[in-house]
């Protein structure tokens, strides 16, 4: 169907079809993420007005978030230290703290990588479709840089060899995301004790930085959302101990009172 001719009715009745089809909510929302922003490049292109996506009545009750953990600065290194190549404890501290999606971290290349003034460039994300990796834009399409801290920059100098990527495969090329959570991370889950998946570190990131006084449209920038909702909904959560840290200040400003 030519774009625009998709208008918010459309997009309507494509949603009452697959929840009549008994497809889950959760799916039909995936679907329409992906729809959403497919039409968001063509509103940028300025082949259509507006996103007919967004420009709807039905509404579905989005299903409720799973509990995912949220781990400590401890936990993080817990999972690096059995990892035995340099190259992937590197790339969970990087998920840790520099909060980057996976397919981000695994399409970095040396050349995004500022070490003096301490940053990554974040324009590409790879994929792997059906066996077959693909590299394009980030999952937003959009560009930004993060800070990185001065330990993470220093770990990644020794690794700076001669191949493009940051994190290549033994050949040079990208790493296979599926591979590399069967033979590495899965591993390290297993010997570590610490049940996550790699896609926590980037919760993990947001509540660390929230917690070293960040606002939520820093952290949004940071990870780069398209805004500051999804950021609250879905990444700032509250790691273990942080009730009491907040009740230990608390405590102290009511001294200072008394």
């Amino acid at each position: 169907m030519p774009v625009r001719r998709i208008n918010g009715n459309r997009v309507d009745d494509w949603i009452s079809g697959m929840v009549a089809a008994g497809v889950s909510v959760s799916k039909v929302l995936e679907a329409l993420g992906v729809l959403k922003r497919v039409l968001d490049r063509a509103v940028r292109d300025h082949a259509i007005a507006k996103n007919p996506a967004t420009d709807r009545s039905v509404r579905l009750k989005e299903p409720p978030l799973p509990n995912r953990p949220v781990l400590t600065p401890a936990d993080v290194e817990r999972l690096a230290l059995p990892l035995r190549l340099p190259r992937d404890r590197a790339l969970v501290r990087l998920l840790a703290y520099g909060g980057l999606r996976i397919g981000e971290a695994l399409a970095l290349r040396w050349s995004d990588i500022n070490f003096q003034a301490k940053t990554a460039n974040i324009e590409l994300s790879v994929e792997d479709t059906n066996g077959t990796v693909i590299v394009g834009p980030t999952k937003t399409y959009a560009k930004r840089t993060v800070d990185l801290p001065d330990a993470l920059i220093a770990e990644l100098k020794t690794l700076k060899k001669t191949s493009l990527l940051v994190f290549p495969n033994r050949l040079g090329e990208h790493l296979r995301y599926r591979n590399w959570r069967r033979d590495q991370w899965d591993k390290a889950v297993r010997r570590s004790g610490v049940e996550a998946l790699p896609h926590d570190l980037r919760g993990t990131c947001a509540s660390l930085l929230i917690d070293a006084g960040a606002s939520v449209k820093d952290v949004q920038i940071h990870l780069g959302h398209e805004d500051e909702l999804t950021t609250l909904r879905l990444y700032v959560r509250v790691r273990p101990g942080r009730s009491a840290d907040l009740v230990t200040r608390l405590n102290k400003l009511m001294a200072e009172a008394a």
